[in-house]
């Protein structure tokens, strides 16, 4: 397992044996935004979510308003922090632009540090491309114009199951390490780790009530994705894709912003030819003054990249838990 192993044991331990760097303060008048940000990028707003009516039949999936419900719910800006507690920020959070949002999702530190991408194909309500969920405005930040679904599948590669394979609809769950690392330093991939389950479970229960199923898949070529996203992959990091379970066609409720979507597209950008692949050129851009970086947070990135051809056989992690090597103590699942 190498160092995968070696960060793993230290995470356990940290609680007696401090994880490095051990001087390390977090320079909070630097800290990054709260989300992403993209200048010059239009901004399509989301429909009032709705709920109840799960979807039933060989048309039912998910349209604009349910995704819209679901986002809003889980990442979206639900509450506004005033309650009196012992932080030290207390004394800040009356000021507006200091105010602490609360979401529907569970996250180390209230950080909330995971990005949601929604690489549109043919079928749906918007215009095809890559759009950036934008939780502040509730909308759908445009970055490219092009469909670039069969490059998301080509990612997956040929061993994806058949639900992702053959979606024309996926969210894309990145995060952006300095927006956590600032505060956790080395301890940050576990931390986005964990953030990065919290929004998937959410999802799971969230698509249950409304009789909707999320199967995401966490085996493919990140570094392409990123290169999709127009990401550094060395900086951000490719956790999940969310092939999304559509409904027939243009029969949404937020049918009537496909028309509105078709008018913004003319002037954005679109997707490069065959002979390139499609890449997003809408960068976000950095608040921060200085940005640092973590040899230990480095080394386990680049230790989970480059292994899609590996993608285990059904049962194979089963498996390997429960007949874990010799001199390693198993770990629960």
């Amino acid at each position: 397992m190498g160092h995968a192993h070696d960060y793993a044991t230290a995470i356990m331990h940290r609680g007696r044996v401090p994880m490095e760097p051990v001087d390390f303060v977090p320079d909070w008048a630097d800290r990054p935004r709260k989300a992403k940000f993209h200048p010059g990028a239009e901004t399509l707003p989301l429909p009032e979510p709705r709920y109840g009516e799960p979807s039933a039949g060989p048309a039912g999936g998910f349209d604009l308003a349910l995704l819209s419900g679901m986002l809003l719910d889980s990442y979206g800006l639900t509450g506004r922090r005033l309650g009196v507690q012992a932080n030290t920020d207390l004394a800040a959070l009356p000021h507006y632009p200091q105010a602490n949002w609360s979401r529907g999702t569970a996250s180390g530190g209230g950080l909330y540090p995971v990005a949601v991408h929604w690489a549109a194909g043919p079928g749906g309500p918007l215009t095809p491309g890559v759009y950036h969920y934008a939780p502040h405005r509730q909308g759908m930040r445009r970055l490219l114009a092009g469909d670039v679904t069969g490059d998301v599948r080509d990612a997956l590669g040929a061993g994806a199951p058949a639900h992702a394979s053959g979606a024309s609809q996926y969210l894309i769950l990145s995060v952006k390490y300095w927006q956590n690392s600032f505060k956790y330093n080395s301890f940050s991939f576990h931390a986005v780790s964990m953030d990065v389950g919290t929004v998937l479970q959410t999802w799971r229960l969230w698509a249950r009530e409304q009789g909707l199923r999320i199967a995401p898949v966490l085996w493919f070529d990140e570094e392409r994705l990123a290169r999709l996203l127009g990401v550094d992959h060395r900086e951000e990091g490719v956790f999940a894709v969310v092939p999304l379970e559509w409904a027939g066609g243009d029969r949404t409720a937020g049918g009537d912003r496909k028309a509105a979507g078709d008018r913004t597209a003319a002037g954005g950008e679109a997707a490069p030819g065959s002979s390139a692949p499609a890449a997003v050129r809408h960068r976000d851009r950095e608040r921060s003054r200085r940005v640092l970086t973590f040899e230990s947070l480095r080394r386990i990135h680049e230790a989970t990249l480059g292994r899609a051809a590996d993608r285990p056989a059904p049962g194979a992690l089963d498996d390997a838990a429960a007949r874990p090597p010799r001199g390693v103590d198993p770990l629960p699942l």
